[in-house]
């Protein structure tokens, strides 16, 4: 816990609890992940038993992904032979994210780009160390990734929902 009465400390602390940012994936320091409160301490607290259950779940949920987006063109979430992936998040590449993102908003569905700018392109990393080459494909996977609904509780039936959405985008 920090207790201050300077607002410029304040702002400061909370910056770098956030892993320093103050703008939703812009950075200017590097910071920390410390917004664990104590509701969300005991949600995990009961939840964290269940987390082989939860990773089969989202497991078994991008299988269903695959096979209801097999054959477009798009690049799905990569499992390397001897690696299991817990599928946090189902992040796809596509080249025409925003039709894609729109049509399923309009649609109902949620979707999300996480970390829309890459690191080098990042404030604190820019002042730490100067312009950098351009980084290819990390600007392009920057400028592609979707993320999906990936829930333990998601449907087949939602997920098929979802697959025929992006299957009708042209």
């Amino acid at each position: 816990m920090v207790i201050t009465k300077n607002e410029d400390i304040g702002a400061k602390i909370k910056m770098l609890r956030n892993h320093g940012s103050q703008t939703r994936y812009y950075h200017c320091e590097v910071g920390y992940n410390s917004r664990l409160d104590e509701i969300q301490a005991a949600i995990l607290r009961v939840k964290l038993p269940l987390i082989d259950e939860f990773n089969n779940a989202r497991r078994a949920n991008a299988s269903l992904y695959g096979s209801a987006l097999a054959g477009l063109d798009l690049v799905p979430p990569l499992e390397r032979p001897g690696c299991r992936h817990v599928y946090h998040q189902f992040t796809l590449r596509v080249q025409n994210r925003q039709k894609v993102a729109d049509a399923l908003a309009d649609a109902g569905i949620a979707s999300a780009v996480y970390y829309p700018v890459p690191l080098h392109l990042q404030e604190v990393f820019l002042k730490m160390y100067g312009p950098q080459e351009s980084l290819d494909v990390s600007e392009a996977c920057a400028r592609e990734v979707l993320s999906l609904p990936m829930f333990p509780e998601l449907t087949g039936e939602e997920i098929q929902q979802i697959a025929d959405v992006i299957r009708h985008v042209r």
